[in-house]
């Protein structure tokens, strides 16, 4: 004859240490896993005297107006891998190696139609304005000082 028996539940110890460790450490994961790509992820780019201006939840990057070399819309630019910071929850942020071997550094929503910034010194930034045809008109001004 074949009988099944149960497992004991945990004594008080085991219920003490187990259950808020488990609880907590699953929060932590799943907080981390949500909460980093969401403080870095760009929010809007402002083009003034300065330069240009990318807005991030945390803090704001400025592109300074006197290393911009050029300024282009690039239709689709391949993605590699993030090298750094973070790739796809909230966005794109951080510097990226690219399909073509090159990297630059993205603050971005998606990969087509893009903003290229092409510095004097450094890595290219890849940004992502909803109006690509108005960023770069207005962009271009500050590279002729119009602003």
């Amino acid at each position: 004859m074949i009988r099944s028996f149960k497992i004991a539940p945990l004594d008080r110890t085991g219920k003490l240490i187990s259950n808020p460790l488990i609880l907590m450490l699953a929060i932590c994961s799943i907080g981390l896993t949500w909460l980093i790509p969401f403080l870095f992820s760009p929010r809007g780019y402002l083009i003034s005297p300065e330069g240009i201006i990318v807005h991030l939840r945390t803090y704001k990057k400025v592109i300074s107006r006197t290393q911009i070399k050029s300024i282009e819309i690039v239709e689709y630019s391949q993605p590699g891998v993030g090298l750094t910071w973070h790739a796809g929850l909230f966005g794109y942020a951080g510097l990226f190696a690219l399909k073509d071997g090159s990297t630059a550094k993205v603050y971005a929503t998606r990969w087509d139609c893009m903003i290229r910034v092409n510095t004097i010194n450094g890595d290219p930034y890849l940004l992502s304005p909803e109006e690509p045809e108005s960023f770069l008109e207005a962009a271009k001004k500050i590279l002729e000082g119009d602003i």
